[in-house]
């Protein structure tokens, strides 16, 4: 039976430092679909064994559910065992070449960075039906040029997590506190000439499924907190107070449809961009084509109500109001294709149209096509190539009015593509080797937005 971890894992690939954020109200890069418009694509998890096309399917969570995932944490690969805890730690040093840190135009900054890492995950089945997990990264970038842009505190990778599971009957409960800590300016594509764009990022709440084996229905709640390292982005901090809920039905075996909601409401602790409550609402498809094909379709209609249908940015000792958009009205749509070729050689296309809060104004449109290959063409090693092109406007604010365009003429309009290759070799078993190389151009309409910028990197990892 098709199991839609699948989709999970698919938005989980290795596309942080390519892709432009969607995180404007959630973090994370986990993190699912959208985070300031919030199109949650809400996990439903279908069962793995099939015994007939309208057989009983076992609960997800309920006993089988929690015998099985004993059984799971049972085979996760630890490196330290205290008990029943289960621990795996890795450490990390990666020297990267970048031709322009700063996003520039003219006057490219570039540097060599240096950047150890140490990684901690853990699992701790509490009980027979009560697991907590903890997934950590912390690590700290030296330039060796431009120690300005030095990590100011630490580095605490996007996936780190908290997370407590709860099975009671027919419904599984997760609390879960997902944090991330980051700098690089990549992810924001309204960003440019700027280096650091350093950030914390805190995403706390509540999940429950409920399990009616033809139905399923899940409900969430979080609190999430966006907290600037720096000042020049500190009219960024934030909060945000987001209900989500979808229901899911199980035609067979291999096709779910389903609803989904959501709401956010957005408070800035500066009046420089807009308080905003933001409503979606949509339907979803999700499919197993064949065994080695899997499809998932999305789309819906948003609105987001601002506060004011202006921005304020100060230069120098002056405040200046610029046109914004006040409302939003559209629609989203979301897909995702996940296809095992051979057994060696699996790919993932996906493409969207969504809308999330402005870094500079009061909301972006993004539509974007991604695209990534893994390949394990040679024992022991493992080549992923990846792409993504984007096509993204802002709602109004200042930089247009400020690059050289018309006042009130609305935000900036650029486009991105990038790419990257990686290539894996684990040297012992506790040794792994990494090469990367990662390339991303801008192509904006205001004046000195544009920039190319080529990375190349080497990482040793080892495992203990």
């Amino acid at each position: 039976m098709y199991n839609h971890q699948w989709y999970r894992n698919c938005l989980n690939l290795n596309l942080t430092n390519l892709l432009m954020s969607r995180r404007a109200v959630f973090l994370s890069r986990d993190q699912f679909r959208k985070s300031g418009t919030f199109f949650v694509a809400m996990s439903i998890l279908l069962a793995t064994t099939l015994y007939g096309q309208d057989a009983i399917r076992p609960s997800l969570s309920g006993q089988a559910a929690s015998d099985a995932r004993q059984e799971d944490v049972s085979r996760i690969p630890y490196n330290l065992l205290l008990g029943p805890v289960r621990f795996r730690v890795g450490a990390t040093v990666g020297v990267e070449y970048n031709d322009n840190v700063n996003y520039a135009e003219t006057n490219e900054q570039d540097d060599f960075i240096v950047t150890p890492n140490l990684t901690l995950d853990m699992i701790w089945p509490i009980t027979q039906l009560n697991t907590l997990r903890l997934d950590l990264g912390i690590g700290y970038s030296f330039y060796l040029d431009h120690s300005q842009y030095d990590t100011d505190t630490i580095l605490i990778a996007p996936k780190s997590q908290i997370a407590f599971d709860i099975f009671i009957g027919d419904f599984r409960v997760n609390l879960h506190d997902r944090m991330q800590l980051q700098q690089d300016p990549i992810q924001e594509g309204a960003l440019s000439n700027v280096a650091d764009y350093g950030r914390f990022e805190n995403t706390a709440g509540v999940s429950v499924l409920w399990d009616l084996n033809k139905i399923l229905v899940q409900l969430g709640y979080d609190h999430y907190n966006f907290v600037s390292t720096t000042n020049t982005f500190d009219y960024l901090d934030r909060n945000s107070e987001i209900l989500s809920g979808s229901i899911a039905l199980i035609l067979t075996p291999t096709i779910t449809v389903g609803g989904e909601g959501n709401a956010v409401f957005t408070r800035f602790d500066k009046s420089n961009l807009n308080d905003n409550k933001d409503y979606s609402v949509g339907g979803f498809i999700e499919a197993a084509l064949t065994t080695n094909l899997k499809v998932r379709a999305a789309g819906g209609y948003q609105w987001i109500d601002f506060d004011h249908n202006f921005v304020t940015f100060a230069f120098g000792p002056f405040l200046f109001q610029f046109p914004d958009h006040k409302d939003l009205q559209d629609y989203y749509v979301n897909g995702l294709i996940g296809h095992r070729i051979s057994a060696t050689l699996s790919q993932t296309l996906s493409a969207g149209h969504e809308n999330q809060l402005g870094v500079n104004s009061n909301y972006i449109t993004l539509n974007y096509v991604r695209h990534t290959l893994t390949w394990n063409f040679i024992r022991n090693t493992l080549l992923s190539t990846e792409f993504f092109y984007e096509d993204a406007k802002e709602s109004g604010g200042p930089v247009s009015f400020f690059g050289g365009g018309a006042f009130g003429s609305g935000g900036e309009h650029f486009h991105r593509i990038g790419g990257a290759i990686t290539l894996g070799y684990q040297l012992t078993p506790h040794v792994t080797l990494g090469l990367r190389y990662q390339g991303t151009t801008k192509d904006s309409d205001v004046l000195l937005r544009d920039y190319n910028q080529n990375r190349i990197s080497l990482d040793g990892t080892y495992s203990f």
